[in-house]
């Protein structure tokens, strides 16, 4: 995924990327985006940038290994944690075993809300979580130096889905941030995220489409 990809939102862009040249990039964003908003491309956008290997002042290059990798989804530095639930198909609860699905969800539906995944996931109406095991998860990875980029980008989709006790493990990871580990949260409701994981965090204000742009990716999206 490339900036260029993404339609509008070109000062927000342009500010992730000079937080990348200027070295000025915090270890922990939070992306606030409305429901079906651009956050969740925002972040593998960035996070491709963040990574490829030949990036230029505008955008990544698409064309490198790590690029390459990112577009898949399947770069060994690039880290998912997700709400999740039992289902008939996937019987233990993490991100780890909805991958499948989840590129599969990113591809199809890539401003989907946390119903479309349920749906798509088919959670037949169970809660979605992100369980405690998921916060083992992050810290181990947390603790790994990266297998090929300069940075481990860790992304949370709607941390507001975190339980108590990995709301706070996920707390002492960013009071003590891991080295060449980014964190990038992306939340659609921020009133539901603890006030202590919020101030450890920078905010990133995903601006809404306006009627136009919706319409106009709604028209490529579906024909």
């Amino acid at each position: 995924m490339k900036f260029s990809e993404i339609k509008g939102l070109k000062d927000l862009k342009n500010n992730l990327i000079r937080s990348v040249q200027n070295n000025h990039l915090a270890h922990a964003l939070m992306f606030n985006t409305n429901e079906g908003g651009a956050g969740l491309l925002m972040a593998q956008a960035f996070a491709t940038y963040i990574n490829c290997e030949n990036k230029s002042e505008t955008d990544s290059c698409g064309e490198c290994p790590s690029c390459h990798k990112m577009e898949r989804l399947i770069h060994p530095d690039l880290h998912f944690f997700l709400p999740v639930t039992t289902t008939k198909e996937v019987k233990k609860a993490n991100s780890e075993g909805f991958i499948k699905h989840w590129r599969e969800f990113i591809d199809k539906n890539p401003y989907g809300t946390w119903l479309d995944w349920s749906k798509h996931i088919g959670a037949e109406n169970k809660q979605l979580m992100i369980h405690k095991e998921e916060s083992i998860r992050i810290l181990n990875i947390s603790s790994m130096k990266p297998f090929e980029a300069k940075n481990k980008i860790i992304i949370i989709w709607l941390p507001e889905f975190l339980n108590h006790y990995s709301a706070n493990a996920l707390l002492k990871n960013l009071e003590e941030p891991p080295p060449n580990t980014i964190f990038i949260l992306i939340t659609e409701d921020l009133e539901k995220i603890l006030p202590t994981i919020i101030s450890r965090t920078q905010i990133i204000r995903i601006p809404p489409y306006n009627v136009n742009e919706v319409s106009e990716i709604l028209e490529e999206q579906y024909h």
